[in-house]
């Protein structure tokens, strides 16, 4: 952790654009919204894309904006007709709004809500820090807003590890400004110098990696990251996350990151960490399966590994019902 002084809160006159992505969300996307009405800083304008929901999502949240008298100058609702996941939605919303004046991107979750300063802390170490490229809150858990979820992390060999993952508030030793290597697209604040050609993630993994492969890029960039832990944001923890079955989430995570890895690493050292990390995942996350349902595991991660650029929506869906425990 990096110890440097405060910084000051200050209202500045730059203006942010605000991506949130909706599918199937819509209670917990509107009360993001909430919280955002009630930042301190007000100089943002707000993209809602929804990505093909069929919970009426657009309705409930256009009838939401309607009722409390928000304008299409505030908040715009982009109705995508199917899911095109994390990173491709964010990059289309991009993509459809990069005709509107800004300054800063932010990429937030729905499932998050804001303290009243967040915004005015973020906007103004951006506008006082050039030297910064991105930035992102330190992160709360919603139900347990004494615990963090993380203050960012570092990037390590094949890897991340955030700092004070879980633990007290107190962790953090007053510490209010942290460099960082790694940053998650729960909330993700970048400068608009950053995106290239619409695109702020890699489009190769429908769901889940697009961080990762972020930090990866930044660091090879040599482009600096912070947390501000005194920007404060509420994350209702894997609530995007549930319905997922624990090996198909395992194995998906695992496939994203193999592939990732290759495409970053040199192949000798991408082998190295195979060789590492793979007997590791093995013992620690799989004694829920047979011997032979392990092996069958690891040989089609390693079958996809090897040939696969990524993991496209088709490859997601078929391992997200993939039954790992029935070996033929």
């Amino acid at each position: 952790l990096c110890c440097k002084s405060c910084h000051y809160i200050k209202k500045g006159d730059s203006m942010l654009s605000i991506i949130i992505l909706n599918y199937n969300g819509w209670k917990d996307t509107i009360e993001c919204l909430e919280s955002l009405r009630r930042q301190t800083y007000t100089d943002f304008h707000v993209i809602v894309e929804d990505n093909g929901s069929s919970d009426n999502s657009v309705a409930h949240i256009s009838e939401w904006a309607e009722q409390e008298g928000i304008g299409n100058n505030w908040l715009k609702v982009l109705p995508f007709k199917e899911n095109y996941g994390f990173a491709k939605g964010n990059n289309r919303a991009i993509e459809a709004t990069k005709d509107i004046p800004t300054d800063y991107y932010l990429c937030l979750n729905n499932d998050t809500e804001m303290e009243a300063e967040c915004l005015q802390r973020l906007i103004y170490y951006m506008d006082t820090h050039p030297e910064i490229s991105a930035v992102t809150p330190g992160i709360r858990l919603y139900d347990q807003p004494e615990l963090m979820w993380n203050a960012g992390g570092k990037l390590v060999f094949g890897g991340r590890r955030y700092y004070c993952p879980m633990q007290p508030v107190e962790c953090l030793k007053g510490e209010k400004i942290i460099d960082i290597t790694f940053i998650t697209g729960c909330a993700l604040m970048v400068r608009k110098e950053l995106i290239n050609n619409t695109q702020l993630f890699t489009e190769r993994f429908f769901f889940g990696e697009e961080d990762f492969d972020f930090s990866l890029r930044m660091k090879k960039a040599g482009k600096k990251m912070v947390c501000l832990t005194d920007a404060i944001l509420y994350h209702k923890v894997s609530a995007s996350q549930k319905n997922v079955v624990s090996y198909n989430k395992l194995f998906i995570y695992l496939l994203n990151r193999t592939i990732d890895l290759r495409l970053h690493y040199s192949y000798i050292t991408w082998i190295v960490w195979l060789m590492m990390y793979i007997p590791m995942i093995s013992i620690r996350f799989m004694h829920g399966l047979s011997i032979r349902a392990r092996i069958n595991f690891i040989k089609l991660l390693l079958q996809e590994g090897f040939k696969q650029e990524g993991v496209s929506k088709e490859l997601f869906e078929y391992y997200s019902h993939y039954n790992f425990k029935h070996v033929k």
